[in-house]
């Protein structure tokens, strides 16, 4: 029975036997305790028809894992239909209620779980048997839009031990997530995820970051108006592994902008192995990877195309110089920087990916770029991808697939704007068809994307 109870949450309620999800409900419902239906039964809240004969021989919740924040929220909106007998009020009430009852029953009756995903305003840690069922946490996932400053002191005293924590919605200097994060013991990973509206200056939660530079191994802030998070803690994270810095504003002289570049240009990540930007423009990236030591896997940069074009002559160098075990790169490229690409074919030999945008607003030709990959490419290279503004001609894509000896088949993936070129069409099913061209869908691995 465990076995089965190890997910029996995950699935989609809009597919699958509706008829099964509801016996699950009912029970979940049967096992409720008796306080419980009577308050939701006082409230006017019908419950699922009892679809047991007898008590229930496990007690089911008990041997499940996980509570789960989806499955609990899928549940309270099946069973509290909208009504024209109650106002909006009256049912978003009922929902809590339910909501409530059912977080109870989970939380009284799961032990240490390691996972949570945690999207409600239910007060969790004022429930019976909170600090037994999140004591262990080592995961957790916080939904700022539903969960309170409040309840993050509360929780702060119950977990303290989180590796890996995600908190979305972040909107500046919330004392409660602070706090939270500063509890933390063994923090290695801390994805934070910006609103979209403008935010706060978040002058503590720099703070707290700086802090935390002991344990933390992968970092990611993602959102528009990061550039609002003070970047002084980027010095301190000197056993940072993992990089991940997603910006979608573009006031790029702004004084928040200078101060992230200049950061940026002076801080050394050592034993860093993924490097993922976007949208940080004109920041001197290479600088980080001239000063690592050589064990970055990945690279995933991504900027405007008006980048100048030294900046990109200066990244590809840092790359062919210090990244020897890369194996996946994303980048913008023009046709002047075709010489760096090839040097990166023949210093990174154990390169798995390449993915490459570029403007070519003049619309060249780019068969000479498959001649490179033709005669540079190193064995392991397997998945190339390009952008819409990528132009070859049939001979040279025929040329290309007809010369591919690599280990294993190719994933080419290639992007369009309007109607998709029939000549392409044709001789990528012809290669497909000889086994140049990876598995068994042609439309999973060469995409042509109408735009």
């Amino acid at each position: 029975m465990p076995i089965l109870w190890e997910d029996p949450f995950e699935y989609d309620i809009n597919n699958g036997d509706s008829r099964s999800h509801h016996k699950l409900y009912n029970l979940i419902v049967s096992l409720l305790q008796t306080s419980s239906k009577k308050l939701l039964s006082d409230n006017n809240i019908e419950l699922p028809i009892q679809e047991f004969s007898n008590k229930p021989l496990f007690n089911y919740v008990n041997l499940s894992p996980q509570i789960s924040s989806n499955f609990i929220n899928n549940m309270t909106k099946q069973l509290i239909k909208e009504d024209d007998g109650f106002n909006k009020y009256q049912e978003e009430y009922k929902k809590y209620l339910l909501e409530q009852e059912i977080y109870k029953l989970f939380i009284n009756n799961c032990k240490d779980i390691v996972h949570f995903n945690w999207k409600t305003r239910q007060p969790l840690s004022q429930f019976q048997g909170a600090s037994t069922c999140f004591s262990q946490l080592r995961s957790l996932i916080i939904d700022l839009q539903c969960v309170t400053s409040t309840e993050l002191f509360a929780m702060a005293q119950i977990c303290q031990n989180i590796e890996e924590l995600s908190v979305a919605d972040c909107y500046g200097d919330i004392s409660g997530l602070i706090w939270f994060i500063n509890t933390q013991k063994k923090l290695r990973s801390l994805n934070l995820y910006f609103k979209g509206t403008k935010i706060l200056q978040c002058v503590q939660l720099s703070e707290v970051i700086e802090r935390k530079a002991a344990t933390l191994k992968k970092l990611s802030i993602i959102g528009p108006n990061i550039i609002l998070l003070p970047p002084k803690f980027l010095s301190s994270l000197i056993k940072l592994e993992y990089l991940e810095l997603y910006e979608q504003t573009y006031e790029t002289e702004s004084a928040e902008m200078c101060e992230w570049k200049k950061h940026l240009l002076i801080t050394s990540f050592p034993n860093l192995q993924y490097l993922k930007t976007a949208m940080l423009t004109s920041c001197e990236y290479h600088a980080i990877i001239e000063k690592s030591i050589g064990n970055i896997l990945e690279i995933n940069i991504l900027h405007m195309f008006d980048q100048d074009r030294e900046y990109t002559n200066k990244l590809i160098k840092a790359i062919v110089e210090k990244c020897p075990k890369l194996e996946k790169l994303t980048i913008n490229v023009e046709l002047e920087n075709l010489d760096g690409i090839k040097g990166i074919l023949l210093n990174c030999t154990q390169l798995k990916m390449i993915n490459l945008s570029m403007d070519n607003k003049k619309q060249y030709n780019c068969d000479i770029f498959l001649e490179i990959l033709t005669n540079y490419s190193p064995k392991t290279l397997y998945e190339i991808s390009f952008n819409e503004n990528w132009k070859f001609s049939n001979e040279g894509l025929e040329n290309f697939f007809k010369s591919w000896r690599n280990i294993e088949p190719i994933t080419f993936t290639m992007k369009f704007i309007g109607d998709i070129d029939e000549g392409y069409k044709r001789i990528v099913e012809k290669y497909y068809e000889k086994g140049i061209i990876k598995d068994n869908l042609l439309d999973e691995h060469v995409t042509f994307v109408q735009q």
